[in-house]
């Protein structure tokens, strides 16, 4: 069994989880990174606002031993709960209006997806002698239905239409079963990214169905960098990571930053290369720490009348229904958080969000009524979404035994 390490930054769940069933969602983690073809387990405890760090397995073979709460690894799209965040904090600030059409924050020669509502009528074809009519659904576009635009709350919540990916820019689905993976092609910067959107079609119609779209989340950013006049990059470091002490959450490592970013490894067990997004780095592009992610837990799971607490608030309110493939929970999507029960025996809601690259696994989940939250971090890229749910409910049950509510 590979070994962990426990790091301890406050005094706080040492005290709270002393005598509770701790070593029952350790086991779990022991388990993941004990496996042949795993590496690394990074964990984040959240309670009472203190975080405990714990890591498990080893980074490689030739590193050895577990990460820290330093250690770098890529969070896929787990990175678009930040985006959301600057989103909402910009528009409760007044600079952004969520319900207007995306068009009116960008260039006007800039070609934007539209949605064309369709007109159908049932046709009835005949048959041979003696057999019923067949009837079907003929459907062509209603041109006095007029085109519907995507508004920015759309995007925020997978409904605005566009695909997840598009084009061929990468095969594959983050948050839901992702078997096989392949790279973002280089080249795909900005530029490109909107050359590609003006050919993306929009398969609902905006704000009525939930399907998950990469592209859309990469698109919110590119409009908030397009209206502050800011690389999204810089933007986000200035507005969100800094102001919550978020250092080591970044797109472009400084070489201080490289020498404790994880390599990964892929399902199989074997080395893969880091990924850049470019122009799809809003939506997937981050690499973060379990320190960093357990403060932005921290900073979520504020209850009082902060400025951060309203936006966190925001973000996290449930707009609209979710199903994806292997997804077994009754789910709502806020702005790019997703909403969620925690287990068949319990109708306890968490809010939670999950990413992956090639290399790499990323969760996040809390309970915002207890205080309670869990960050995961792997340099592997087998499923670690229901181990963060697991964990949660361990965690979330010890915290019950000790009087901490109902």
């Amino acid at each position: 069994m590979k070994n962990y390490l426990i790091i301890l930054t406050t005094a706080l769940l040492s005290v709270s989880l002393a005598g509770q069933e701790v070593y029952n969602w350790k086991a779990l983690a022991e388990r993941y990174a004990s496996k042949n073809r795993n590496q690394a387990l990074m964990a984040a405890l959240v309670q009472n606002g203190g975080v405990e760090y714990y890591g498990f397995g080893q980074i490689s073979r030739e590193l050895g031993g577990p990460p820290d709460e330093n250690t770098l690894f890529e969070i896929g799209a787990l990175t678009e709960v930040f985006t959301t965040t600057l989103m909402t904090k910009e528009a409760m600030e007044g600079d952004f209006d969520l319900s207007k059409p995306i068009r009116e924050f960008l260039p006007k020669d800039t070609d934007v997806p539209l949605f064309q509502p369709q007109k159908c009528v049932e046709l009835v074809l005949p048959t041979s002698a003696g057999g019923a009519p067949q009837r079907i659904l003929s459907c062509t576009p209603d041109p006095l239905s007029g085109e519907i635009s995507v508004a920015l709350c759309d995007l925020a919540t997978h409904s605005s239409g566009l695909p997840n990916s598009g084009l061929g820019l990468y095969d594959w689905h983050p948050i839901g079963l992702a078997y096989r993976l392949t790279g973002p092609r280089p080249g795909f910067d900005r530029a490109a990214f909107f050359r590609k959107l003006a050919e993306c079609p929009l398969k609902t119609m905006p704000g009525s169905e939930y399907r998950f779209s990469n592209i859309g989340i990469a698109l919110i950013g590119h409009l908030l960098s397009e209206a502050k006049g800011e690389p999204f990059d810089i933007l986000l470091e200035k507005e969100l990571l800094q102001p919550l002490g978020l250092n080591d959450t970044r797109f472009q490592l400084t070489p201080e930053q490289q020498s404790h970013f994880a390599p990964g490894f892929n399902d199989k067990g074997k080395p893969v290369d880091h990924w850049n997004f470019e122009g799809m780095s809003p939506a997937a592009g981050l690499k973060s720490s379990a320190h960093d992610l357990g403060g932005f837990v921290v900073a979520n799971l504020r209850n009082d009348n902060s400025r951060w607490a309203a936006v966190m608030e925001q973000t996290q309110q449930a707009r609209i229904d979710v199903s994806f493939p292997g997804l077994t929970r009754p789910t709502q999507a806020g702005y790019g958080w997703l909403i969620s029960t925690l287990s068949p025996e319990s109708n306890q809601p968490v809010v939670w969000m999950y990413g992956g690259t090639e290399g790499f696994r990323a969760f996040i989940g809390f309970i915002k009524e207890h205080g309670l939250g869990i960050v995961l971090l792997s340099n592997s890229a087998n499923e670690i979404r229901e181990l963060g749910f697991s964990m949660l409910a361990e965690l979330y049950g010890a915290h019950l035994q000790a009087g901490g509510g109902k």
